[in-house]
């Protein structure tokens, strides 16, 4: 009987792929060892510990029943575009803009928020980021672009 793949499996298969590419990528920085310490060293730890949790997930998933692995293509699809829209917006309209546009596009991602919300959520982020980037920092970042 061949095992089937649910939620737990699928996600240590990819911590541990994850866990393995951070690995091997270390090996670009020098190792060294314990007492002298490469670069590389501690990304090459937290790789093999990635590996280990998600082979540990991933057999513990093997062996619990099977459900089926629903994707919410809708709130992923939404989110990817929102991350997406704030990186193309940014550089041409400036901030903020690119601030409401990824915030509305994340919230329409989750069913139960509604305009009111939306826009609490997009006006808080703008507040937010006016007073760590320009208030706090005292960062010339443009807010808007004209």
């Amino acid at each position: 009987m061949q095992p089937k793949l649910n939620r737990d499996a699928v996600s240590g298969l990819l911590l541990a792929l994850i866990g393995a590419a951070a690995a091997y990528r270390a090996f670009d920085y020098g190792i060294g060892s314990a007492a002298r310490m490469g670069s590389g060293y501690f990304p090459l730890l937290i790789g093999g510990a990635l590996v280990l949790l998600g082979a540990v997930i991933g057999i513990g998933g093997l062996r619990a029943s099977a459900m089926p692995i629903h994707i919410p293509w809708r709130e992923l699809t939404l989110i990817a575009l929102s991350v997406a829209s704030f990186a193309l917006i940014i550089s041409r309209f400036g901030l903020f803009p690119a601030l409401a546009v990824s915030g509305v596009l994340a919230c329409l991602a989750d069913r139960d928020i509604g305009l009111r919300r939306t826009i609490g959520v997009v006006l808080f982020s703008c507040l937010l980021v006016w007073l760590v980037f320009v208030i706090g920092l005292n960062s010339p970042a443009a807010l808007i672009k004209v």
